[in-house]
């Protein structure tokens, strides 16, 4: 389907439709090998060029595995900088991309980022039970029925419904796992406090039945197979 020149522009990457369109009445892009000032003009198989530099369509969508570090924030807002986005791959910043997810700052491991709208909804939605394992290391003392009171759900601070169940596994003092179901605002972080203990380490190594691969290293991110993807759901 034909596409209009200043859509086209935008879904590249090379800025907001108000900005596109500056550049397309500045002369600054051709179509077909001339000047176009037309910023609704609709492309079929024309060469684009933006200040005589060709513009190559990029891929419509993707799926990304990502190694979140420490540090990166799952944001859009510059303000909030260093950004998650800063690990895409170039070619594929013109898309919507989102985490399905987000970790917080302090926290680290499997990520999947999507411009698929409904991969988002089905990882996110707590009725669909994606599964995702926590590794923790915690200080203090837990409440003596912390595994009990996991699986019987949790009412958090400021909230009247109880967390979902959840799998809470003690291992060496101060060190954990849990296995939730749901993504609340710090939801492990806010269980821990109400258990009597305070979270110093948050790694996800886990999300359905697909563990984090050992050989993509922190930092790193690649476009998903599609046999990740069903195992995700594959738990």
């Amino acid at each position: 389907m034909p596409e209009r020149l200043d859509a086209f522009l935008a879904h590249q990457g090379l800025g907001t439709r108000s900005e596109v369109r500056n550049l397309i009445r500045s002369g600054l892009v051709t179509v077909g090998g001339a000047v176009c000032r037309n910023q609704a003009a609709h492309l079929r198989n024309e060469a684009v060029t933006v200040r005589g530099r060709p513009v190559v369509a990029g891929p419509d969508s993707a799926t990304l595995l990502v190694h979140k570090p420490l540090g990166l924030a799952c944001s859009h807002d510059p303000r909030e900088a260093p950004l998650l986005e800063s690990l895409y791959p170039a070619p594929l910043l013109h898309l919507p991309i989102e985490p399905a997810g987000r970790l917080d700052r302090d926290t680290s491991g499997i990520l999947i980022c999507t411009s698929d709208g409904q991969l988002i909804h089905r990882l996110t939605n707590p009725k669909q039970a994606v599964w995702k394992r926590y590794r923790i290391g915690y200080a203090g003392k837990l409440s003596a029925h912390a595994v009990e009171r996991c699986t019987a759900g949790l009412i958090l601070p400021d909230e009247e419904r109880p967390t979902l169940p959840a799998r809470l596994e003690l291992h060496a003092e101060g060190e954990a796992t849990l296995h939730l179901c749901e993504g609340r605002y710090h939801q492990v972080r806010r269980m821990f406090a109400a258990l009597g203990g305070e979270v110093l380490r948050l790694h996800r190594d886990r999300i359905g039945g697909l563990e984090l691969p050992e050989a993509l290293k922190t930092g790193e991110c690649r476009e998903m197979t599609e046999a990740e993807i069903a195992a995700l759901f594959n738990q």
